[in-house]
């Protein structure tokens, strides 16, 4: 793995770091930003801009600390540190590395003036040789090695200050002295592992990870007794961290009319400058460059300050002449209580090194595209025209088709672009709500109600079914979000629920049949199933609630069972009528003969009595002529019947009686006045039986509504009346409601009633082709409703 790195996961797909990597060394695969280890200059703007904290720098700490724990290691701190930590002294950062377990602590500054000198005599003696490039930045000398090859040649061949620092120390502690730098640059971690330089530095380490390590030891700088570092104090050295800070250095003047000597900082003036020197645009003769805007603005530095006040910082601790906060009493002394002391130059100023060094080509040949291929990769997205390609720079890359040759080289992803998303999430979105609406409409369209709970029971979606759940609301809205038992509590029984949670628990369906609704004068008759609702796992995550309206179906059932009931009757009818009939016959003619015989004879008492026996047995045929009626209906009349004007005859007969008993009369007749093929006579009996009933069912007064209305039927060209009567009497139990229609059924007491009117009425409805039902409430009333087929 390389210096930077990403984290698999916390990448979200920004392409901040594509667009701030200065070689474009991330490969997007899989949604995820990689850096590319072979093209990757280490310069950690990409770990600067990742806001989600997606990019990992390589951690030294343990192995620095392993490497302090052994007594005699060495810390050598950029010049940047005074930017770094101004909340305490410079000499307090001191003390706190010593405290961490470093014997000894050099500033790097001085490793600064020992390149500095190598800089002076190597343009003394370039002999005229131009174009020569500040090398104490690793950031730039692996952009060029990596980016620019051709321009390695002008790479001045000079250590780093933090190469040349290392090899001093080395020189006076020995070689097998532990070395660690700390600074705020993120490529030194790979000029630490560089094998021209190897063995200068152990261990890089950025101020990050130096704040942690004290933190984790829990030392605090600014509580801690100043302390001098060891080795020589450098002057101007400690201005490298700021732009031009080599120059002045080594007293040289950057004239700004001039051009032979110029001062770069930044990424983006680095890249141009160094494009510029590449195409030979320009040829300086020396170029102080640096591709943060100066060390002070590395990557990782955690100092509150801004830009300016960290230059100011580092240019007052050079004004100051290197002031650590020591008193003077241990300044005397030229160190600290608790050690050895500084280590001097022995006898010169720079211990004898190396400071020059060598640089290889680390460029990669990436494979160049060809117009056909980067127009068919430029398609693939939508972008065909010129116009089609926005270059708005979202996908990390300046130019539609700078992307291109990326995705051709493997670097990029074609689905990064974000128009294309834009435009495919739009197309997503409306494909989504149409399916959506599709979905809902089919839902919609069946019949059954459906309603679709969470595993807490809680009503997600639902169909109303023809406004039936609606009507289980009982006014609530909304619905959805809401418990089953508290939005639909006449659908959510105890007994409901738990078989609910049961489903949802285990997964196994419920069923419920013949579950009925109280809807004031309508009685809703369903069959229910709970099915568990599965996700693309398999897990139950709710369960799925139909309900099945049998309402019209049991009715049907009901009068199937009545038709054949009643036939069954109606065939014993007609046989007791016939057994009846004939002694009947008899009985009645015999007692014509005996009242004839006893006319005037003086017999008046058993005159009277024979009478009574005549009376009661014309009673008797009456009955019998009703039983043979209903077993075997007359043949239907051919003539056409008003069907209202019916309506108004039979009220008009029961009027007076009505008002006498406080009944209220209300009738809404449909003005089509509808005509069926039928014996008005018939008719009228028929309603003349449901309104007495009706008179009978209110003793102490009540209401009484008659409707006809015209209803569609769903046989082609036919239509129905449906004639309606709803009172407020008494009411029918519901053990009786299947008996009512049966022949000698009645709940009067004796003598009031035969029990044959709703029977015969049944028959004549039926013998027209037409239906009666009933529908009751204790203690509510009763509602008779006729539908008969509209003669055309």
């Amino acid at each position: 793995m390389g210096v930077v790195a990403t984290i698999e996961g916390k990448c979200r797909r920004c392409y901040s770091c594509v667009r701030n990597c200065p070689v474009k060394a991330i490969k997007v695969e899989n949604g995820q930003a990689k850096v590319v280890d072979e093209l990757c200059i280490s310069c950690g703007h990409c770990v600067k801009v990742c806001s989600q904290n997606a990019k990992h720098i390589q951690d030294d700490t343990q192995k620095a600390l392993t490497l302090a724990s052994g007594g005699n290691a060495a810390l050598i701190v950029a010049p940047s540190f005074v930017a770094e930590f101004p909340e305490c002294l410079p000499g307090q950062v001191v003390a706190a590395a010593r405290a961490l377990g470093f014997r000894y602590v050099f500033e790097v500054a001085w490793g600064a003036e020992r390149t500095t000198r190598e800089y002076l005599d190597l343009l003394k003696g370039s002999k005229g040789r131009r174009g020569l490039i500040s090398t104490p930045c690793p950031a730039i000398v692996n952009l060029v090695q990596k980016r620019f090859p051709s321009l390695i040649q002008r790479l001045a061949p000079v250590v780093s200050p933090m190469v040349a620092t290392g090899r001093m120390v080395k020189s006076i502690l020995g070689a097998d002295t532990p070395v660690v730098f700390v600074g705020p640059c993120v490529a030194k971690k790979s000029e630490v592992a560089d094998e021209n330089v190897a063995g200068a530095v152990d261990v890089a380490l950025t101020f990050r990870e130096f704040r942690d390590s004290l933190a984790a030891r829990g030392i605090h700088p600014e509580d801690l007794q100043p302390e001098l570092p060891d080795g020589p104090r450098p002057g101007l050295g400690r201005l490298y961290p700021v732009a031009g800070g080599l120059l002045r250095s080594a007293a040289i003047q950057a004239d700004i009319l001039e051009s032979d000597i110029v001062v770069i900082e930044g990424k983006d003036d680095s890249l141009e400058f160094l494009d510029l020197m590449a195409r030979k645009k320009v040829d300086p003769e020396f170029v102080d460059i640096l591709f943060c805007n100066g060390c002070i603005s590395g990557p990782v530095m955690t100092s509150n300050l801004v830009g300016h006040a960290r230059r100011r910082a580092v240019v007052n601790f050079v004004r100051r002449g290197g002031d650590y906060g020591v008193s003077q009493r241990l300044a005397g002394r030229g160190g600290h209580l608790s050690s050895p002391g500084p280590i001097e130059s022995p006898g010169v100023e720079f211990p004898d090194i190396d400071a020059r060094r060598r640089f290889k080509d680390q460029s990669i040949k990436l494979q160049t595209p060809g117009e056909a291929d980067i127009r068919r990769i430029l398609a693939e997205i939508g972008k065909v025209r010129p116009e089609d390609q926005l270059n708005c720079g979202a996908c990390g890359y300046g130019t539609c088709r700078e992307k291109a040759v990326a995705v051709f080289r493997g670097l990029a992803e074609n689905k990064m672009c974000l128009p294309y998303l834009i435009d495919r999430l739009e197309k997503a979105i409306e494909e989504l709500e149409a399916l959506k609406d599709y979905n809902k409409n089919i839902v919609d369209s069946i019949a059954e109600g459906i309603i679709v709970v969470d595993s807490n029971c809680m009503i997600t979606t639902f169909n109303d079914a023809g406004g039936r759940v609606t009507r289980l609301s009982e006014g609530r809205k909304p619905l959805i979000g809401l418990p089953l038992d508290i939005a639909l509590p006449k659908l959510g029984t105890e007994e409901l629920m738990r078989a609910l949670r049961h489903t949802i628990a285990t997964g196994e369906p419920s069923q419920f049949s013949n579950h009925t609704y109280d809807f004031g004068d309508d009685i809703l008759t369903v069959n229910i199933k709970i099915y568990a609702l599965r996700n693309g796992t398999n897990s139950i995550h709710g369960a799925v609630i139909i309900t099945e309206d049998i309402t019209e179906r049991k009715r049907l059932e009901d009068q199937l069972r009545q038709a054949d009931k009643l036939s069954a009757l109606g065939q014993m009818a007609a046989g007791v009528a016939h057994e009846i009939n004939t002694p009947l016959t008899l009985i009645s003619g015999y007692t014509e003969l005996l009242l004839r015989e006893l006319k005037d004879k003086g017999f008046e008492g058993t005159i009277d009595r024979l009478r009574m026996v005549s009376e009661e047995v014309d009673r008797i045929a009456e009955i019998v002529r009703n039983l043979l009626s209903f077993a075997r209906p007359t043949r239907t009349s051919s003539d056409r019947c008003k069907v209202n004007e019916a309506i108004k005859k039979t009220l008009s007969l029961v009027e007076r009686q009505m008002a006498y008993r406080g009944i209220s009369l209300e009738v809404e007749l449909c003005s089509d006045d509808p005509a069926i093929i039928g014996d008005s006579g018939e008719l009228e009996q028929v309603f003349l039986n449901i309104v007495l009933n009706a008179i009978q069912a209110m003793p102490k007064g009540g209401h009484l509504w008659v409707t006809s209305r015209i209803e569609p039927s769903t046989e082609k060209n036919t239509r129905w009346v449906a004639i309606e009567f709803r009172d407020t009497g008494c009411g029918i139990p519901e053990e009786n409601l299947m008996k009512v229609f049966d022949p000698f059924f009645t709940t009067k007491e004796v003598g009031q009633g035969t029990g044959l009117g709703l029977s015969v009425s049944y028959g004549i409805v039926r013998k027209y082709g037409g239906t009666i039902s009933v529908a009751s409430r204790v203690g509510k009333g009763s509602v008779f409703t006729i539908r008969l087929p509209v003669s055309a």
